[in-house]
């Protein structure tokens, strides 16, 4: 039994019990269709749940949200129920607060289901990816994907224990400027190992950490010096594949060393290889969300994101302040963008593997890229607004010596 749900569902029975007596009373309006939104407030100093019906429903009651509280509490019976008290705060919430029965079914419910407490089958049926840490497969992992980590595995769990099928997904990036970079700084710290530090200048926006220089070593231990007369781009391809099969295989271990392992490690080149984000960014053209200029394929980021922000209620002058821009999708010389494959690879979670509610952990400093994802699924058809949810994770500083 799940204890939470069955206080939630008592609040929304309760309130619209309230309003059916009110009805018959004549006091309020019938036909209105609002279902009761509960949920814990920020400060539960003021309650233990709250629910935002009165404001919710007002306008179609055509009543101030707090004279509507006054009618329901005043309707609201109480008796042997989970709560003792239900009061009005601000402009219209009904705040409840529990009291000794709903703790002592908390502990009845722990005694009789032991270690199952708290499984329900809420989610029965649903399919549900929870995709996080994702970390950059250029260099080990940071304090941040440890954070990710802990919290995309719990929120797994708890999704499972509400009986959903859950999905656990890395997403690789394995393709585009970042592996360019990885393979030229391997590369620079291979030539500079066997003809000196001075033979050539590392890349001023290559990865500078002793991670590449252990995998130049690597490298060098296994081939020799007979990458030097190689073409630059079989090196480059190869030194990144070589840096690639070290350095996840060693993600997927400190991973595990607490407890976390995915379904699957996803790799973003799988979708560029198939063709999917080239078909991807045709139905987007197809669909009329595109536009060349100066020999580029763009979306039209602004027309979607300003869509979205009216669905959060935003008034059109304050979205006007936002300067939104458009996109680049694919650039003139015919590479595609990052956004291009990340729009392609949550298409793919949604059209193709046909999850019913996507959920990933990004880092806060992601925070713009939310609505702009959104959208692009609102764009495709696949209801990003409400089957994509984006948890953003703060970011945490190490200090060093105080």
């Amino acid at each position: 039994m799940n204890m939470i749900r069955s206080a939630k569902n008592q609040i929304a029975e309760l309130t619209a019990a309230a309003y059916r007596a009110a009805v018959q009373e004549g006091l309020l309006p019938e036909g209105v269709t609002t279902v009761p939104a509960v949920e814990i407030p920020k400060d539960t100093a003021n309650g233990d749940y709250t629910t935002t019906f009165c404001l919710a429903a007002s306008k179609a009651m055509r009543k101030n949200p707090r004279e509507v509280a006054k009618i329901l509490t005043e309707h609201m019976d109480l008796s042997d129920t989970y709560f003792t008290s239900v009061e009005i705060a601000g402009p219209g919430f009904l705040n409840f607060r529990l009291g000794e029965k709903w703790y002592a079914d908390v502990i009845s419910a722990v005694e009789e289901e032991k270690e199952n407490y708290g499984r329900d089958n809420w989610l029965d049926g649903k399919k549900y990816m929870v995709e996080f840490v994702s970390a950059n497969p250029t260099g080990p992992m940071h304090m941040g994907n440890a954070r990710g980590g802990v919290l995309g595995d719990t929120l797994a769990e708890v999704l499972d224990w509400s009986g959903a099928k859950v999905w656990r997904e890395f997403y690789v990036n394995d393709f585009g400027n970042q592996i360019e970079k990885f393979a030229k700084s391997i590369e620079a710290r291979y030539i500079q190992l066997i003809r000196g530090e001075d033979a050539v200048e590392f890349p001023e926006d290559g990865y500078h950490g002793d991670d590449i220089r252990e995998l130049a070593k690597a490298f060098y231990d296994l081939h020799g010096e007979s990458y030097l007369d190689k073409p630059v781009e079989e090196r480059h391809a190869d030194m990144a594949h070589f840096g690639l099969e070290r350095n996840i295989p060693k993600m997927k271990s400190d991973l595990e060393r607490y407890g976390i392992k995915f379904d699957e490690w996803f790799f973003e080149s799988s979708l560029h290889n198939s063709g999917f984000v080239a078909d991807t960014v045709e139905e987007l053209h197809k669909l009329g969300w595109t536009y060349e200029k100066e020999g580029a394929l763009w979306l039209k980021t602004a027309e979607i994101m300003r869509e979205q922000y009216r669905k959060q209620g935003k008034k059109d002058e304050d979205i006007d302040k936002l300067d939104l821009k458009d996109d680049v999708l694919r650039r003139a010389n015919g590479f595609y963008t990052y956004f291009a494959g990340d729009i392609a690879y949550h298409r793919n979670k949604f059209a193709v593997r046909h999850f019913d509610k996507v959920i990933n952990i990004w880092g806060a400093d992601h925070h713009g890229h939310v609505a702009r994802m959104k959208g692009a699924m609102d764009a495709l058809g696949l209801d990003g607004t409400n089957r994509l949810d984006i948890v953003l994770m703060q970011l945490v500083k190490l200090v060093r010596d105080g």
